[in-house]
This record gives structure tokens, C-alpha cells and sequence, in this order.
């Protein structure tokens, strides 16, 4: 059962639960109010016979026609009174049908105490007064029967309304526990069927946060739970498929790197004996016998050499381009200002007669490999110092800016520029855009520095006119604060 029916079924318990509990305490507030309303019934019958009784008193002392006509109307109330016949137990029935014989009794000897002419004799007055005294008392005994019968509905009332409002208790009591139970009932479901099953998910998750790729959730339900925890029992699944790829991929990579250390090797011993062979019996040649060679052979000589020390630069910035990439990075806090100083003071040394100004902003700190950053510089100042070759009054600056929210430093010149057009050839391997001839390089040197940002998580961009100078511009990733 999905957890979307069950939280409608658990809805529907509960407001059903609800509207039960209501219903029931409706029908007991109910008989409590009818208790009550038969209470206040019997007290209006037991006030009307205490009413009645006394006007019936002041009637037999006084003999006046208005207590006689009072009589007379509370009677006829008492019988309105009375003539509602709601009462249910045979106990109150049967007294509510003797309070009415006693009534009607009694005002019928009411009647009879009419005074009669004063013609009679003393003899028949006497006889009367005794009838009338026997009378006076046996009206006074039905109405004193009477009150006590109302009295005894006034108390078959109260125990309606105690028994009522025990109900009334005892249904409230019952709601409570009903709630309490549905309470625990609906607790231990959500425990059984949501937490349980989360708790083995959220156990899963720090399971394969560990590394445990091979553990199972395994909850079974068939709610979306269950088809959550089949989902991650799949994907780890997947996990280790994908791992067990990148596993035999890395061994292969391994392999890899191991072959292209061998070749770099190869490359680094094999190749440069023959390289410097040919640049030496070059050298050889061209001083030991110079003076026998004609300006074409000597030509040819000079073309050998700068051919072969040409490939000797190209081998060394492909293995110093290698090397950028398998180096391991360790990053720290590098006064980049200084290294540029450095970088500033060593080309100024190789050409003293050149007057470079460098514009070097103080304070400039970045979070990489110091070696690395050596290397980057080294290439963007080496070709800023290269192409303000031909300016007369050449000028390199390195500083730093804010852009978009991050630290951006960059190395500008006003030397010769380029086209933004062919931008996206400036960091591939053995791209110019300028001819040897005109500034020598091997085409390397901007791959490296690419390779070096990319390693620190940064980037690199450029920005140059032809004629008005080149603008590099490097970012690299800000350490977690």
C-alpha cells in the first residue's frame, strides 16, 4: 500500500474517530438536557402543588371566593401541567397517574366545601361543619400525598441528570482512550512503515558514504519507500559497476603512465645523444674545416645545428609539458609579486641593453603549487619580454583586479599583439601566431600555462590588439574559508 493511501486511510480513521466521539457526546449532552428539563417539569409541579395547597388551606379557613377561584386556576395548571406524559420508567409513570387521580380528587373536594345557605338548621350546619372537617382533612392528606409523589419525581429527575452526566463522563473518557489508542496505533504504524524503513535508509547512506558499495537496504515494503530503497539498492549497484570501470580504467591509465614515463625516458636519453651528435660534428665540422667549405656548406652546417637544438627545445618543453601534468600539487600561499620580481630581475640579466619597465603591484598572494606558478609566470613574462622586442619603450605590468566576485591577476605588455580572431589557437601545442622569424619559440609555452590553471581548478583568458599589446588574464580556485 503506498504511503499516499495510507495517510488518506489514516485521515479518514481519524475523522471518523472524531465524528464518533462527537455524535456520542451530542446524544449524551442531549440526555442531559432532557434530565434537566424534566427536572425543571417536576419542580414547576411540586411549586404548583405547594401553591395549590396553600390557597386550598386559606379557602377551608377563611371560606373567600378569590383563594376558591385560585384554587380553581392553579388546578387547571396542574393539569396542563401534567398532561404531558414524557416521563419513560414505569416507576415514574405510575406515580405521575396517582398524582393525577389525587389532583383531580382533590379539586373535586374542593368543590364539594361550597357554603350552603344559611336556611339550614342548627342540627344540619352542625352535621355539615363535621362533614366539612373530615372533607378539609382528607383534601389536606391528598395534597400532602401529592407534594411527596412530586418530590419523588423531583428525585427520579435528579438521578436522570447524575446518570446523564455520568454518561456524558463516561463517553468523554471513552473518546479520550479511543484517541489515545488510535494515537499509539497510528504512532507505531508511522514507526513500523516510514521510520523504521528511513532509519535503514538514512543507515544505507552513511554505509556507502564509508565505502560499503555492497550494502543493502532490503526494507521490502511496496510503498514508495520500497521503491526507494530498490532505487538505492540499484544505484549502488550501478556504483559499483561504475567504480569497477574506473577501477580497470585507472589500471589502465596506470599502464598508460607507466608507458609514456618509458617513452619520456626514451626521449630524454635516446634522442638527445643523437641531437647533440649532430649539432657537434656540426660544430666540428664548420671549425675544423670552415675554411675549406664554400658559404653554402657552411649555410647548410649552420641550419644542421639550429635544426637539432630547435628539436632539443621542443623535447624539453614536451617533457616539461608532462611533467605539469603528473605532478603532484602542493598548494600553500605564494607571494606571487615576488616571483614576479625574480622572473623581472633574470630576463633584465639576459639582455642588459634592453630597458624593460616593469610595473610590478605589491602584495599580490595566491593559493597554488609554488612550482607550478613559477613555471606559469615564467612563460607569460618570458613572452611579454619577448614580443616588446621590436616597442620602443616596451612595458610589462602585473597586478590584480576584482571581477564578477573573484580575485583575477593578469600580465599586460604594449608590445606587438594579435588578432583576436585566432584566440582559440593561442593555448594549443605548437600554435603561433607569430613566424619564427620574426620571434622565436617552440609554440609549447602557452599549452604549459594552460595545463597549470587547469590543474588549480582556474582558468585563463586573453585579451590583445594587433599593434597595442596582449593581456593575460589568470584566476585560480580560492581556498574553502
Amino acid at each position: 500500500m503506498k504511503i499516499s493511501t495510507k495517510g488518506r486511510l489514516a485521515t479518514t480513521t481519524a475523522l471518523v474517530t472524531i465524528a464518533l466521539i462527537a455524535a456520542m457526546i451530542l446524544w449524551a449532552n442531549k440526555e442531559v438536557e432532557d434530565a434537566n428539563n424534566k427536572r425543571r417539569q417536576t419542580t414547576q409541579l411540586t411549586r404548583g402543588l405547594t401553591e395549590v395547597r396553600l390557597v386550598t388551606f386559606e379557602y377551608i379557613l377563611h371560606r373567600h371566593e378569590r383563594a376558591r377561584q385560585q384554587e380553581q386556576e392553579v388546578s387547571s395548571r396542574l393539569q396542563r401541567l401534567i398532561a404531558d406524559d414524557t416521563l419513560v420508567e414505569p416507576a415514574q409513570r405510575e406515580i405521575l397517574e396517582d398524582l393525577r387521580e389525587r389532583i383531580a380528587t382533590t379539586h373535586r373536594l374542593v368543590e364539594e366545601l361550597v357554603p350552603n345557605p344559611e336556611t339550614r338548621s342548627d342540627e344540619d350546619k352542625e352535621s355539615i361543619r363535621r362533614f366539612e372537617a373530615q372533607l378539609s382533612s382528607q383534601i389536606l392528606m391528598l395534597q400532602q400525598d401529592s407534594v411527596a409523589n412530586a418530590f419523588r419525581l423531583t428525585d427520579f429527575s435528579t438521578e436522570r441528570i447524575n446518570a446523564a452526566q455520568r454518561r456524558v463522563e463516561t463517553v468523554i473518557l471513552f473518546g479520550l482512550g479511543l484517541i489515545a489508542l488510535t494515537t499509539v496505533g497510528g504512532a507505531w504504524l508511522i514507526n513500523r512503515n516510514v521510520l523504521a524503513p528511513i532509519h535503514r535508509l538514512e543507515q544505507a547512506t552513511r554505509e556507502v558514504a564509508a565505502g560499503n558499495w555492497h550494502y543493502k537496504v532490503d526494507v521490502g515494503s511496496k510503498d514508495e519507500i520500497g521503491d526507494l530503497s530498490r532505487n538505492f539498492d540499484s544505484m549502488t549497484h550501478s556504483l559499483r559497476m561504475s567504480f569497477a570501470q574506473i577501477e580497470r580504467s585507472n589500471q589502465e591509465l596506470a599502464a598508460l603512465n607507466q608507458e609514456i614515463e618509458a617513452f619520456s625516458y626514451s626521449v630524454s636519453h635516446d634522442l638527445r645523444g643523437p641531437l647533440r651528435s649532430m649539432d657537434g660534428f656540426s660544430l666540428a665540422l664548420l671549425e675544423d674545416y670552415g675554411d675549406k667549405l664554400d658559404d653554402e656548406a657552411k649555410d647548410s652546417l649552420q641550419r644542421i645545428r639550429a635544426a637539432s637544438q630547435r628539436m632539443g627545445r621542443l623535447i624539453d618543453e614536451l617533457l616539461g609539458l608532462s611533467r605539469v601534468t603528473r605532478a603532484e600539487l602542493n598548494l600553500k600561499v605564494v607571494n606571487l609579486s615576488q616571483i614576479a620580481r625574480e622572473i623581472a630581475d633574470s630576463l633584465d640579466q639576459q639582455q642588459p641593453p634592453r630597458a624593460v619597465k616593469w610595473d610590478i603591484e605589491e602584495g599580490i598572494t595566491v593559493h597554488a603549487d609554488s612550482a607550478l606558478i613559477q613555471i606559469a609566470m615564467q612563460n607569460l613574462m618570458e613572452n611579454a619580454w619577448k614580443f616588446t622586442g621590436k616597442t620602443e619603450q616596451p612595458r610589462v605590468h602585473i597586478g590584480s583586479l576584482q571581477a564578477d566576485g573573484k580575485k583575477e591577476c593578469f600580465v599586460a605588455d604594449n608590445g606587438v599583439g594579435f588578432d583576436m580572431a585566432y584566440a582559440d589557437r593561442l593555448f594549443g601545442a605548437f600554435q603561433r601566431l607569430h613566424h619564427e622569424s620574426e620571434f622565436s619559440g617552440t609554440g609549447i609555452g602557452l599549452a604549459i600555462v594552460q595545463r597549470i590553471f587547469r590543474r588549480h581548478e582556474g582558468a585563463i583568458r586573453a585579451q590583445a590588439k594587433p599593434g597595442l599589446g596582449a593581456t593575460f588574464f589568470f584566476s585560480l580556485k580560492e581556498p574553502n574559508r
